[in-house]
């Protein structure tokens, strides 16, 4: 038995949101930084606001803050109606679409959401406008990040897997069925809940029993579960009652709601490692992707030094100074340019040998040993220790769009950056200076920028690609 809530985080009541006769609420999780957004919205009168979480609510203080950023009433999307929010394209996660569907009459509307709004409405662009031809009323929606939609029918058991065709704006945008089943036992009176990370949560409210399965996107086809492999199992009963409603928030935190009482409670979801063999593939291209970006770094370093006293240098040349000059600060470095060139050749060198040697001491670790070796609740994508060990935790994984940037999980790029980043730390004396995303990263002293991992990250995309991306909290893909 494995608990996927085990850790209550923070227990309140709203006085507000809840249901009353006339008034049925409905929250929709939003994504976006420092804990997220909650959309809370009342189908009878259309009326509308965007909760914007507190950063440390403590156990028992309202998770949201005082004032709404925006309130309103939508003229046009009532009773009878459902949203679901999108999140946004692989790769970002600062807006992200919602889609509105009239379960009777099978209109759709996406709109943009814009969390810039501070007054009025929050979704204020339409994207598409169409209809479904076979999703309507009995169903629901679930979206599974990457442009995947789960549409499931509990009085069935019909459950279909959907693409999500953001180009569309006039016709159908889920025009193509990933796979196709029927379910047997998961019908009426379950909840299910996405989780990030492939991971859904099966929930039967008549007797608590509780299943987390992962999501294997490489199966098509009809008569296919998309969801073949339990990763927990446990039992509610006489823990969460049934009527309440789950929600995640992102950041590995789950929201119980009591619509009746308007009680709320935030649990800590104990993430569990991904499958071995998925992760060393992951992670095989990850290192890859990041020997590119400084094999590419070491061959424009070596040019460009070789150059230095000529009076005439091509675009490469020019570029790998001004890299040089934004992440190193070398040219002012106190023992000169070329001291500095070379000092941070030989840590290029030292990354690669471990990468192509030494990657025996990369290894995933769970929720658990990633907290206690950091000895804090909120853990971190990848840690390491010199010379010992790079750790991975359940937060390195595909990106999650809907969007704690910190920890759910990270783009392609993202990830080839933390493994140049972590393997900076372990081959020397390189504390962390500034992250690339923090201001005082541009005033990083010579000679801690030569020796700051997140230098050599940004330096080698830079030079490779002619990009002055900046990883660090940002799930760039």
């Amino acid at each position: 038995m494995n608990d996927p809530l085990k850790t209550l985080l923070n227990e309140h009541t709203w006085t507000t949101i809840k249901n009353v006769p006339g008034s049925t609420h409905h929250l929709i999780p939003l994504g976006g930084a420092k804990g997220g957004e909650l959309l809370d919205w009342v189908e009878q009168s259309g009326q509308y606001n965007v909760w914007v979480a507190k950063v440390s609510p403590g156990q028992t203080g309202d998770p949201y803050q005082a004032d709404a950023r925006t309130s309103g009433a939508f003229q046009t999307i009532r009773s009878g109606h459902t949203l679901v929010h999108l999140a946004d394209s692989p790769g970002n996660w600062h807006e992200g679409n919602v889609l509105d569907l009239n379960l009777s009459t099978m209109g759709v509307r996406i709109y943009r959401y814009h969390r810039g709004i501070t007054s009025g409405n929050p979704i204020p662009a339409k994207v598409n406008h169409s209809s479904f031809s076979t999703i309507g009323s009995g169903h629901k929606l679930i979206y599974l990040d990457h442009d995947r939609v789960l549409d499931w029918q509990p009085a069935t058991g019909r459950a279909r897997v959907w693409l999500y065709d953001r180009s569309r704006t006039t016709t159908d945008p889920l025009p193509v069925m990933v796979t196709g089943v029927t379910w047997v036992t998961i019908r009426s009176g379950y909840q299910l809940l996405y989780l990030g990370g492939d991971l859904l949560l099966f929930w039967d409210e008549t007797d608590g029993g509780v299943y987390v399965y992962r999501y294997d996107r490489s199966l098509e086809g009809e008569d296919v579960d998309p969801f073949p492999e339990l990763a927990m199992e446990d039992s509610w009963s006489g823990e969460i009652s049934a009527g309440r409603l789950l929600h995640y928030l992102g950041g590995d935190r789950v929201l119980e709601w009591d619509p009746v009482s308007g009680t709320e409670r935030i649990w800590d979801f104990d993430r569990p490692t991904m499958p071995a063999a998925q992760f060393q593939t992951m992670l095989n291209g990850d290192i890859a992707r990041a020997l590119t970006w400084v094999n590419a770094a070491r061959t424009a370093l070596v040019a460009y030094e070789a150059d230095l006293g000529s009076t005439t240098h091509d675009t490469q040349w020019h570029l790998t100074d001004g890299a040089l000059l934004t992440h190193f600060h070398a040219h002012n470095h106190p023992s000169g340019l070329e001291s500095a060139i070379s000092m941070i050749l030989a840590t290029f060198d030292s990354v690669v040998d471990r990468l192509v040697h030494g990657t025996a001491s990369f290894a995933q670790v769970s929720k658990a040993q990633a907290v206690a070796d950091l000895t804090r609740p909120r853990y971190t994508r990848a840690y390491t220790l010199k010379n010992i060990y790079t750790r991975f935790s359940p937060a390195y994984r595909p990106f999650d769009t809907i969007g704690e940037p910190g920890i759910d999980g990270a783009g392609d790029l993202l990830r080839a950056a933390i493994v140049i980043h972590e393997t900076v730390h372990f081959v020397g004396e390189n504390p962390d200076g500034a992250a690339e995303w923090e201001t005082a990263y541009s005033s990083l002293s010579p000679d801690k920028a030569v020796r700051n991992p997140s230098s050599y990250a940004a330096f080698a995309h830079h030079v490779l690609t002619a990009e002055d991306v900046r990883f660090g909290n940002v799930p760039w893909r």
